[in-house]
């Protein structure tokens, strides 16, 4: 199928870089296919093993936030035990009748049962600053998650779009092998009529096959690229339509790069990394701080300790503990989490050194692929001009056959830069968007778990 072939659509779109959404709004739009882009990227998202994995990595986390906070709250143990006990002790000694059978020792049938209860008080914020870390290691495995569809959705973008790529260069090849059949034929009539040689017919020839053999690469070439898709996404369409670009592609490198530094998942997954480390540098300092908790119990004994009935024993009482001295440890260790915060915060410089890299050379491919469109669109008029002529020419003795093969192959070879050029154009396009972190919300793709990317969530029961 043909994409960019419409001459309005070009006439207006190859101006500057801000046709550029005209552009893919035009031609995305005209087809009403089930089979869209779209679709495929929520297909892939909601099959592929690498968004399982690290989605149930985010869930994991959301589970250690709730271990985390239960340091807020009280613990309660019960605890029971029955038992035989032999004891001596005063108890059982000042008992003891020299003149009797008695022995120092009692052996009873001990039974006991209790119930403590223990509210941390004050900690040194320590249950705090882990519920922070906590926190931010989940929001940083929720934008790995999100990092990872982005990348997923764009290779499937460029699976997609070069299938369309391959179709056409595969039908300009086979339109190049008719047209080097006609020439083939042409040459056979004129050497009816006494005007070639057999040596034409033969060059005529050769380049016929040569047009085959290239028909069969593109063909080839285009069942590899579908490989590639069906690997992907895990079948493939019946039909292929590109959607619309939304306006989404920032106005200028300048703005491209602010909104890639806010909302790449790979800058706030570098973020929230600085702040779980700077939670962990929290919680390492609470080891220099009295700890305070309350204590509330009751235990029943019975026959213990060499005696014999209920024994009852109800406490509440405020416990405090200081650590004075461990070997260094602590301190040890809080200078380790000081150098851990250090190093996450040199991971997010270089995360944004590579994003605004991404920013940069994405930008680039778009504006320069823009501008590349027009000098294209009028190389294949002129290459298609000069083949046209060079026929009649041919026809009345003032141009050679070889002047009519070379311009048929200049024509094919500008239309087959023509057509990577625009599907190239369209392709940067994702890209531009990928690298800015918001190819997934101008899709408005889906995913089947709780995330915070921006997207719509589909919810499984």
């Amino acid at each position: 199928m043909a994409l960019f072939y419409s001459k309005n659509v070009k006439t207006r779109c190859r101006q500057s870089f801000g046709c550029l959404i005209v552009l893919s709004t035009i031609v995305m739009s005209s087809s009403s296919q089930s089979d869209t882009l779209v679709e495929a990227i929520n297909q892939t998202l909601a099959t592929s093993p690498e968004i399982l994995v690290k989605a149930i990595e985010a869930g994991a986390r959301v589970d250690e936030i709730r271990q985390a906070r239960a340091g807020y709250l009280p613990v309660v143990d019960f605890s029971a035990a029955i038992g035989y006990e032999n004891s001596r002790n005063s108890t059982t000694i000042g008992a003891y009748d020299a003149g009797s059978a008695d022995s120092k020792d009692q052996k009873r049938t001990h039974r006991e049962a209790a119930v403590r209860a223990r509210q941390m008080l004050f900690d040194g914020f320590g249950v705090r600053s882990e519920v922070l870390r906590q926190s931010a290691r989940q929001a940083s495995a929720s934008q790995e998650l999100c990092s990872q569809a982005s990348d997923i959705a764009l290779s499937v973008a460029q699976a997609y779009i070069n299938i369309m790529r391959q179709q056409d260069i595969l039908e300009l090849m086979q339109e190049n092998t008719l047209e080097h059949a006609r020439i083939v034929e042409l040459i056979q009539i004129q050497g009816k009529k006494g005007r070639s040689n057999e040596a034409d017919v033969a060059q005529a020839e050769s380049r016929l096959v040569l047009a085959k053999t290239n028909e069969i690469s593109a063909e080839s070439v285009l069942k590899d690229v579908k490989t590639q898709y069906q690997r992907l996404v895990g079948n493939l369409p019946l039909s292929y339509s590109l959607p619309q670009v939304p306006p989404y592609i920032p106005v200028s490198l300048e703005l491209a790069i602010q909104q890639a530094v806010m909302d790449h998942p790979v800058m706030k997954l570098a973020s929230e990394d600085v702040k779980a480390a700077e939670a962990q540098y929290e919680a390492s300092k609470s080891t220099f701080l009295p700890q305070l908790d309350l204590e509330v119990g009751a235990n029943w004994d019975k026959d213990a300790n060499g005696g014999k009935g209920d024994t009852y024993t109800h406490v509440a009482k405020l416990n405090v503990t200081y650590n004075l001295y461990n070997g260094g440890g602590d301190k040890a260790r809080l200078s380790q989490t000081s150098k851990l915060v250090n190093e996450a915060i040199e991971v997010r410089n270089r995360a944004r050194r590579q994003v605004e890299e991404e920013v940069r050379l994405a930008w680039i491919a778009v504006d320069f692929g823009a501008q590349r469109l027009s000098p294209l669109a009028e190389y294949v008029r002129q290459s298609g001009k000069s083949r046209k002529l060079y026929d009649k020419q041919f026809l009345v003795g003032s141009r050679t056959l070889l002047d009519v093969l070379d311009s048929q192959s200049e024509f094919t070879s500008a239309r087959q830069s023509e057509i990577n050029a625009q599907f190239d154009l369209v392709f940067n396009q994702f890209r531009l968007l990928h690298s800015t972190g918001s190819l997934l919300t101008a899709l408005n793709a889906k995913l089947q778990f709780e995330n915070q990317c921006g997207l719509a969530v589909v919810h499984v029961m």
